[in-house]
């Protein structure tokens, strides 16, 4: 089946409109103005947490503490009203404790949700003496967080950490004067957290590191400074840990290596990262990269037997390893059993189709996942004219993935370039087991062209549905979706 499809603004998804992910990696603060400084900010927001609380809730001025009106919210349920408190900025939250006895138990017996938001210190102190716990969550993002004495933020952690505080933000959003702030070890006292998530400070010093945190499901770090061995301390001291975002970060860490038996889903977001090794990763899922043009990185898998995700992959930047073999050019005819990973079902990679170098990469890498049955390639434009002979694909042979397995294949950024559509051709005609193929052509590229030259190829596979359509830059892939665990296709439009 063919068709040219089209999208309409009205079909834009709802974390694309305003992604932060089309901003480019923040510079390094000595170097900036202001102005970049505050967008810098905002971005690095934007990757974090939402506050625990609604930013526009507060109390009405005739609320049931007013004598002029009949108090009805009191009269709702308790269990109604706990999901008000909890939904109100932590100032309002506490003010409810004017209203009444009642409205006093209330507060103290809803799960405390802390957002520092406006708060002088001497309220969040209060906030926490006052609140039994246990606490729900934590965001602590004040302009007083890198001034502060650390005696004080240590009574604050202390506290989080005796009322089971689950979900934690730690953001220092005055990083212009200070960049190198770290907050204090007191943080990693907090033995309950499930969530952990810091922005723009260092890691904390791990030398006095807990044995375990058995309960600590998620670590991000967004554009902040981890050295790797405070890193590489912490991953196996978590049993239950699922997921590690590593976003926007320029210096460290430099070396990821996964040696973890929980983990399942590692995401590298705009990060200039130099090697990310998966050494003993038993339940890895995924491993998901949105690169820097020039920051290359090298990606080396050991021990992941369930990995099923990889992408995306810079073929001629990134550099990739699989056991004791290193795939290179040249090699692409002689892939052996022990370099490859059976396991692997959707792949993404960037590619220059009029760099020969990069193209006799693909078939190689294609060859080193046998059983891949989703395939996504990015076409980047090369800088320099094409040296790619059109006639390669005729030459390239059996490949197990293609030829077998591959039920779904996007090419992304089309151009409309001959060297693309002869590898759109080498798909169609060796796909047996096709049932989706798009070619999302760029501005500048006539679909009606590709549709065109595409529709005098024939398909192998005749069930296979064959769309050409304009690419809508406004669904880009983004990182909500890269780190996203329920989407089975964290790359699917």
């Amino acid at each position: 089946m063919w068709a040219v499809g089209s999208r309409g603004r009205d079909e834009i998804c709802s974390d694309s409109a305003a992604s932060p992910d089309l901003v480019p990696i923040p510079p390094p603060p000595s170097v900036v103005s202001s102005s970049v400084m505050e967008e810098t900010l905002a971005t690095v927001i934007s990757y974090l947490p939402p506050p625990p609380v609604s930013p526009t809730a507060s109390l009405s001025s005739s609320s049931a503490a007013t004598s002029d009106y009949e108090d009805r919210i009191s009269c709702l349920p308790d269990a109604l009203l706990h999901n008000i408190i909890s939904r109100l900025p932590t100032k309002d939250a506490a003010r409810t404790t004017a209203f009444s006895s009642r409205w006093r138990s209330l507060w103290a017996s809803t799960p405390l949700r802390l957002d520092d938001a406006g708060l002088a210190p001497a309220a969040v102190t209060a906030a926490l003496n006052l609140h039994p716990g246990p606490v729900a969550s934590a965001r602590l993002s004040s302009v007083h967080l890198a001034s502060m004495g650390p005696d004080v933020l240590d009574s604050w952690f202390a506290s989080l950490a005796a009322k089971n505080v689950e979900n934690l933000v730690v953001v220092n959003i005055s990083w212009s004067d200070e960049c190198e702030w770290r907050p204090p070890p007191g943080l990693l006292g907090c033995a309950a957290l499930r969530s952990l998530w810091l922005g723009l400070c260092q890691f904390p010093d791990t030398s006095g590191l807990a044995p375990t945190y058995g309960n600590l499901h998620e670590i991000g770090i967004v554009h902040g400074s981890t050295q790797d061995r405070e890193l590489h301390a912490m991953l196996p001291r978590c049993p239950e840990l699922e997921s590690l975002a590593i976003v926007l970060t320029q210096d460290y860490p430099r070396y990821i290596h996964i040696w973890s038996g929980s983990l399942q889903s590692v995401v590298v977001w705009r990060s200039i990262v130099r090697e990310v090794h998966l050494d003993d990763a038993p339940n890895l899922e995924r491993l998901l990269l949105e690169p820097i043009d020039t920051a290359s990185t090298h990606i080396k898998i050991i021990k992941a037997p369930r990995l099923k995700v990889l992408g995306y992959f810079v073929v001629g930047l990134h550099q990739l390893k699989i056991g004791p073999t290193v795939i290179k050019d040249g090699m692409w005819l002689k892939v052996k059993p022990n370099a490859m990973v059976r396991t692997l079902r959707t792949l993404a990679l960037k590619v220059q189709f009029g760099v020969q170098e990069q193209v006799n990469l693909v078939p190689l890498l294609l060859k080193c996942f046998p059983c891949l049955e989703t395939l996504y390639i990015k076409s980047s434009p090369s800088e320099s004219p094409s040296n790619v002979d059109v006639d390669f694909w005729e030459q390239v042979g059996y490949t197990e993935c293609v030829n077998s397995h591959i039920k779904k294949f996007v090419l992304e950024d089309a151009q409309g370039e001959d060297t693309e559509l002869a590898f759109v051709k080498f798909i169609m005609e060796r796909a047996q087991m096709l049932e989706d193929m798009r070619v999302l052509v760029e501005d500048g590229c006539s679909r009606d062209v590709v549709l065109s030259r595409l529709s005098s190829e024939g398909c192998v596979s005749a069930d296979a549905s064959v769309v050409v359509e304009r690419q809508d830059m406004s669904r880009a892939w983004s990182f909500r979706r890269a780190s996203d665990m329920s989407q089975c296709d964290p790359f699917d439009y």
